[in-house]
């Protein structure tokens, strides 16, 4: 009897520890969207919005006077209503282009988080398989180790969708 509670304890702990580590990623994969989410607004075009044009594509507008840059003004560079250097030190709004490099350090940064953490559980699968390898005495914590052994396969299974998705990101949007 008390053999049969220790391995039922044994079996029992690692669901609770790798219950966590999926809590840990769910709310990463919830950060991770919701930092998307912000970066970009999207534009829902309708059937009216193309019925109403007269010029232009929907992605390239025919210009009006109300699309006109604004006058340059003192402290301005001309036409762009970007402030220059002239303006007294006030923040200067960033550059398409500087933009675009945050944006692609960034990616760099969270897809060598991805692979680190795929190694780290590749490495993981590795000690597990070691261990099971070598006859274990008791049959609880062999139960146990091949319940950690599926668990880290299915965490680096999701580790690699998140790398290729990462990959596939970066192809769209033309980061290197």
């Amino acid at each position: 009897m008390r053999t049969l509670l220790v391995a039922a304890v044994l079996l029992l702990v690692p669901s609770f520890l790798s219950a966590q580590s999926l809590g840990e990623i769910a709310a990463r994969e919830k950060a991770r969207r919701e930092k998307v989410a912000k970066g970009k607004p999207t534009q829902v075009i309708t059937e009216t919005d193309l019925g109403s044009r007269t010029g232009g594509t929907v992605s390239h507008p025919e210009a009006t006077d109300a699309d006109a840059p604004p006058p340059a003004t003192p402290g301005t560079a001309a036409g762009t209503g970007k402030e220059t250097a002239k303006a007294g030190g006030a923040k200067k709004e960033k550059t398409e282009d500087e933009v675009r490099s945050e944006n692609s350090q960034q990616w760099r940064t969270r897809l060598q988080t991805a692979r680190q953490n795929e190694a780290r559980l590749q490495s993981r699968i590795s000690e597990l398989q070691a261990v099971l390898g070598v006859p274990a005495p008791a049959y609880g914590s062999r139960a146990s180790a091949v319940s950690q052994l599926e668990q880290a396969r299915r965490d680096l299974a999701t580790a690699q969708q998140q790398i290729a998705d990462l990959e596939e990101e970066g192809r769209r949007n033309g980061y290197r």
